[in-house]
């Protein structure tokens, strides 16, 4: 996930260093967030994904995210070569040569010598396969870098595996190399992908780490979503899958690709989706929408796609398709017009997202007229667990006629809160 905007990047990387004594933060806010704080100095974590999905990019950006803030680091890769690795990190907006010019960050060239090609790193494996040789040569490597922070990446365990005659002798192996990189101020980022491996091989490997985080793919209506999920912490547990996508430049970002944003007519859908966006646009005639709402929303280290719709009948089959690719609803009600709470209720049924997470924003919650929520929940018979959200415009005086209205940006902020509280 990239770092918050240059004007909040100073406080997130003032908040990293005072973390460092104990902690070490990923450069991902959510995934932090999930671990109290981030990864545990001097624990061990495997990163394990699907075969299909993408995980060095996770480690690199931990290991970017720590070079910055002063701490060095390790980079052993054996399924391909160092520099296309530096060529990958580029692509993000991770300079790592930068760091190797001031000695802050080595690779440890496991590939050269499968090709028997010379490495032109300063640390590199004679015999990349032999697990039992790195068990020893990584941690005494470790050993030189010792008095600072390090972070370590090690890409990757899989093609350890593969190359090993013996796998139960690769994971004797693997358990000493992780005990003797522990010795050292060291926190190690391991990669793996699961090839569904024989012998409880997977669950296994797992067992070793201090950590373990799971990236997979799951098909969510009809998108192909991706997610990670922290399965296993020593010093944390908080298990919850997170959608993610990754971007270039940028890294890791916590993606949910479509909100869907419903209500009756004139309820304040398009005021709620440009007022919770940094970027919308509206298809509109006569100062009403005639198509749709489109906003991205970049907030709290989460990036959501919002699809508003119309509130007449008439468009109701364009309601009927975007609901089946929606990960959660928000249904926007003007709390003055309670006959238009069955049409809103209408509305989801229609959309196909009743066993979607729903936050509902009760617009207009200032006027002469308005209803409790307290009220709205028994007129609308909602159960106890959706959240009803308040919401006023901030100065109905100042808006031009065909226009959005501005809406409370706190009022706005509690509706994603409630909405990513239940998504994620």
């Amino acid at each position: 996930m990239t770092l918050p905007a240059v004007s909040g990047e100073k406080k997130y990387l003032a908040a990293t260093r005072e973390k460092s004594a104990h902690m070490v933060a990923t450069g991902l806010p959510k995934l932090d967030d999930v671990l109290t704080g981030g990864l545990r100095q001097q624990s061990t974590v495997l990163i394990s994904a699907q075969p299909g999905v993408e995980n060095v990019e996770f480690a690199m950006q931990a290991l970017f995210n720590r070079l910055k803030v002063g701490d060095k680091g390790l980079y052993f890769v054996n399924n391909k070569s160092p520099e296309a690795v530096k060529i990958l990190a580029e692509e993000y907006g991770w300079d790592l040569e930068e760091y190797q010019k001031q000695h802050n960050f080595e690779f440890f060239d496991g590939y050269s010598a499968i090709l028997s090609m010379k490495s032109k790193t300063k640390y590199s494996a004679e015999n990349p396969a032999d697990a039992e040789n790195l068990s020893i040569v990584l941690p005494e490597t470790l050993a030189q870098l010792d008095g600072h922070n390090v972070i370590f990446v090690f890409d990757a365990l899989s093609t350890l595996l593969d190359c090993a005659d013996n796998q139960a002798k690769v994971l004797t192996s693997i358990k000493r190399m992780l005990a003797g990189v522990k010795k050292h101020k060291v926190t190690s980022v391991f990669l793996f992908t699961d090839w569904q491996y024989p012998n409880n091989m997977t669950n296994k490997v797992k067992e070793l780490f201090d950590c373990v985080i799971e990236l997979k793919a799951l098909e969510r209506k009809v998108i192909l979503q991706k997610y990670f999920c922290v399965v296993k912490a020593k010093w944390a547990f908080e298990k919850r899958d997170v959608p993610f996508k990754i971007i270039k430049p940028g890294g890791v970002i916590v993606f949910v690709p479509k909100v869907l944003v419903t209500g009756p007519y004139h309820a304040g859908k398009t005021s709620f989706v440009h007022s919770a966006s940094t970027k919308a646009v509206s298809v509109n005639r006569a100062g009403t929408t005639i198509a749709l709402d489109h906003g991205h929303v970049d907030y709290k280290g989460f990036e959501i796609d919002l699809f508003g719709t119309p509130g007449q009948e008439r468009f109701d089959p364009i309601l009927e398709h975007l609901g089946g690719e929606s990960l959660g609803v928000i249904i926007v009600i003007d709390s003055t017009k309670p006959e238009d709470f069955s049409r809103a209720k209408e509305m989801v049924e229609l959309s196909n997202t009743m066993d979607l997470p729903v936050v509902v924003v009760a617009n207009k919650a200032n006027l002469k007229g308005a209803l409790t929520t307290e009220e709205i929940r028994k007129r609308m018979r909602l159960p106890a667990p959706v959240p009803i959200v308040p919401a006023v415009a901030e100065n109905l005086k100042d808006v031009k006629d065909g226009e959005p209205c501005q809406l409370k940006k706190e009022d706005v902020q509690k509706v994603l809160d409630k909405l990513l509280e239940i998504v994620v």
